[in-house]
């Protein structure tokens, strides 16, 4: 809450703008926002929405997926509560591009954060997986790599075509992210284990950068355990050995 001059209190209030989307969107953001009621309410907060109509719809209706005057509109706001974007009708990568990785672009939304908890009372599909055993974070560079769009076609359309996509990694976006990732497994303050992701036997220039980086910035954080996996085998430890993971 905020102090009022004459002592009193007011409470704290967050501007969020509500972007239901397309598909399974709407109907995903109608109960979480009677969630986010729920808690604000319990918590003491107030939350005002501003709804916005961005997807495939509108895109069908007017032939604009993000006009201009919204980036700077939506900056305005403490968060964006976005549901989901693709339409049958549209042809994918116009609403993903026009949409999500516009916005992700041009308010730098650097890190995608997905939490993987198993909580008590939910069935598992992994044996004899339990609460204890399920409980890690990812941390995913969001806005480099293949989701910058460089590339291009030669000999569009004929027999001779060929298709370019560069993964652009800066030292940069690199460092930041990685950073990103040793706070919070310090904040987290749980098993204290960070694991890189990458795939350095392949993709070797890459996840070369990647990997010095990260070695690099991890002898800032003496506390916190580093290790390297290859990503084919790290989706695989997911299901397998799911306790191994922190962040």
């Amino acid at each position: 809450m905020d102090k009022k001059e004459n002592g009193g209190y007011k409470m704290k209030t967050y501007k969020i703008a509500v972007i239901p989307g397309d598909g399974t969107g709407p109907e995903v953001i109608r109960e979480g926002v009677k969630v986010l009621d729920a808690v604000s309410k319990r918590m003491e907060f107030k939350l005002d929405y501003t709804y916005y109509d961005f997807g495939g719809e509108r895109y069908l209706r007017t032939g604009e997926t993000l006009p201009d005057s919204a980036i700077e509109e939506l900056k305005k706001f403490n968060a964006i509560y976005l549901g989901a974007i693709g339409h049958p009708q549209v042809k994918p990568g116009i609403l993903e591009k026009g949409i999500l990785l516009r916005l992700r672009f041009e308010l730098d939304q650097y890190i995608n954060l997905r939490p993987v908890k198993l909580y008590p009372g939910v069935d598992c599909p992994l044996k004899d997986k339990k609460p204890e055993d399920i409980d890690f974070v990812v941390v995913r560079e969001n806005t480099e790599g293949l989701y910058t769009g460089s590339g291009g076609f030669l000999k569009k359309g004929t027999p001779d075509e060929v298709a370019i996509q560069v993964s652009i990694n800066t030292r940069k976006g690199v460092e930041r992210c990685i950073r990103y990732a040793f706070e919070y497994c310090k904040k987290r303050n749980k098993k204290k284990k960070l694991t890189l992701c990458g795939k350095t036997n392949v993709l070797t220039f890459a996840f070369d950068l990647w990997e010095r980086t990260f070695y690099e910035v991890a002898k800032e954080y003496p506390d916190i355990t580093t290790d390297y996996a290859h990503v084919d085998a790290t989706t695989m430890w997911f299901v397998k050995n799911p306790e191994w993971f922190d962040v």
